[in-house]
């Protein structure tokens, strides 16, 4: 009897993970909007909203929870994610819930 081979490439890997995703972004949409949640949670912005991971994915500790997750708009995006003070942003995004 053959053993099957239960190790997957990095790609199968990254094809997991954005299967994973794509389902959990179903599920926060829903739990954003039964919270009335419909526009960025910093500023108030509706313009081009996404979801902003408190932990940073590349740190593996990234949760796809409602709790774990922000709905912010691009701009205040890439302040939470690359502009100079943004740990302190991070910090004011974690303290809105």
């Amino acid at each position: 009897m053959a053993k099957s081979n239960t190790h997957h490439s990095p790609q199968d890997k990254k094809e997991m993970t954005k299967a994973q995703w794509e389902r959990d972004k179903k599920r926060l949409i829903k739990k954003y909007k039964e919270n009335g949640i419909t526009r960025c949670e910093a500023c108030g912005s509706d313009w081009i909203l996404s979801f902003h991971h408190l932990d940073r994915r590349s740190t593996g500790k990234a949760e796809n929870t409602f709790e774990q997750t922000r709905l912010i708009c691009a701009n205040c995006h890439h302040k939470a994610d690359n502009a100079p003070g943004y740990k302190e942003f991070n910090d004011m995004l974690r303290a809105l819930r």
